[in-house]
């Protein structure tokens, strides 16, 4: 693995100029080293030529340096470089579906960015960068437009948040989109005052005053009802790691006074809710607060967030790579497809953006990739989350927490499991819950009766813990 070479001189430049005037304009251009790279150049003709058209078509650049040649109104920082080399191994389909999101933005005569490991790490991800879930949007938007209530279950760092910030995205044009991060708050003053704050546009602090004179009971379905706002655009509702704002209320009675106010001002308001987060709401009032959740937080459908099929994301992983700038070399690929996915996008991310810093000193073969990815599986916080987790249903539940474990010991050894053998070795049906609760967080995946771990990175990491 090496970085992008940009200094290259030559190449061939796919222009779009959406416009007559030729001013809104953007390109990509492949760079390209000599005869070794005419067989990539003739597949991305052959993958490329179904989209040319009037707006759409390619140039030669015989010196990258002065691109005006190609065309005088050309802009030239709006032109992404990648080396045609880097399409060596791809077939036309494959090609076409990588630069897809790049091909869109091409002929919006936009800037061509592709997801960066180096942008996205440690952050919500929007925009370009975000790694696409279209059919996991398509059914919390089928359920926001059916008026749904639903909880949303997932890992911590899996990219729940991202997918709520871009479901907030897609929504706005129809819907009010309110994001609240339960993480954020500490007391329902706190949480009804960030209400507050969205429904007047007063700062926080003044809101805060507001509802401690009103009482939160009160200001809050108030808040609702201005964000509502005639029910020209219905109110959606995303609350994001809701249980770990209830655990500062730390007991039942005021938990059980939030939501009955919070859920009652829902109704009268026709808003829809979406609760996500990575411990489970009903688990977390049934188990700790000893409470029966009221009104629409009963009844809550779950949708646990499902890991991306395999096929996707090596496509995402391709596109991850070309907008971080690191180019595969020959046996780095079988590397990547043995150990390593974007499956848990947030250490996988760390990981590739450690690679961007390494690169620019040196190349990495498999041997190096496979030392640099056990020291960093090393590090303390690349999974914290998760053995934090698991320590805290050891303390909690041990032998439950001791059967979980020995289960991912086998699926990290033997692969695949069979769903009825995994369910037989948590307990059986006697304990569907230890189940329900791997499956909530930890990343698997089952497909029919076949049960596998659902990040080869995390594989990588049970396998170094357990050496």
């Amino acid at each position: 693995m090496r970085l992008r070479r940009e200094g290259l001189r030559t190449g061939r430049l796919l222009t779009c100029f959406p416009e007559v005037e030729g001013l809104r304009n953007a390109s990509l251009l492949f760079l390209v080293e000599g005869a070794s790279d005419i067989e990539p150049l003739q597949r991305l003709d052959e993958a490329l030529r179904p989209e040319l058209g009037p707006t759409l078509r390619w140039a030669a650049a015989a010196s990258t340096l002065d691109l005006a040649q190609v065309d005088p109104r050309l802009d030239p920082g709006k032109v992404f470089r990648l080396e045609a080399g880097e399409f060596r191994d791809l077939a036309s389909e494959l090609i076409r579906e990588v630069l897809a999101p790049g091909l869109v933005q091409l002929r919006r005569g936009e800037s061509v960015r592709f997801p960066s490991a180096t942008r996205m790490e440690g952050s919500v991800v929007m925009g370009p960068d975000f790694l696409e879930r279209e059919a996991e949007l398509a059914e919390l938007q089928g359920r926001i437009e059916r008026r749904e209530h639903t909880l949303v279950l997932a890992p911590r760092r899996s990219g729940k948040t991202s997918l709520l910030y871009r479901l907030a995205e897609t929504l706005g044009e129809r819907f009010r989109v309110e994001l609240l991060d339960g993480e954020q708050h500490r007391s329902p003053e706190g949480f009804t005052a960030a209400l507050q704050a969205r429904s007047t546009g007063k700062p926080h602090t003044a809101a805060l005053r507001e509802v401690r004179e009103r009482g939160w009971e009160v200001a809050l379905p108030a808040a609702l009802r201005t964000l509502a706002g005639g029910r020209k655009r219905r109110l959606v509702l995303i609350l994001d790691e809701l249980v770990f704002f209830l655990e500062h209320l730390k007991k039942r009675e005021p938990a059980k006074a939030f939501l009955t106010v919070l859920g009652s001002a829902v109704e009268q308001t026709q808003a829809t809710v979406i609760v996500a987060g990575s411990a489970n709401l009903m688990h977390f009032a049934r188990n700790t607060l000893h409470l029966t959740l009221p009104g629409l937080f009963g009844s809550l459908a779950s949708f646990p967030l499902p890991p991306l099929p395999a096929r996707t994301l090596e496509i995402q992983l391709r596109r991850v790579l070309m907008g971080t700038g690191l180019v595969l070399e020959p046996g780095d690929l079988d590397w990547f497809r043995e150990n390593f996915d974007l499956a848990m996008p947030y250490p996988a991310l760390r990981f590739l953006s450690h690679l961007a810093s390494v690169t620019r000193e040196r190349k990495l073969g498999p041997r190096e990739l496979d030392d640099a990815l056990a020291t960093y599986l090393r590090m303390p916080a690349v999974f914290a989350e998760v053995k934090a987790q698991l320590n805290q249903f050891a303390e909690e539940e041990p032998t439950r927490a001791d059967r979980v474990e020995a289960v991912i010991d086998r699926l990290a050894q033997a692969g695949t499991l069979k769903l009825d053998d995994v369910k037989a070795r948590l307990g059986g049906t006697k304990e569907a819950s230890t189940f329900e609760w791997l499956v909530t967080h930890l990343p698997v995946h089952m497909d029919g009766q076949d049960f596998t771990l659902a990040s080869r990175l995390f594989r990588r990491y049970w396998q170094e813990r357990t050496r």
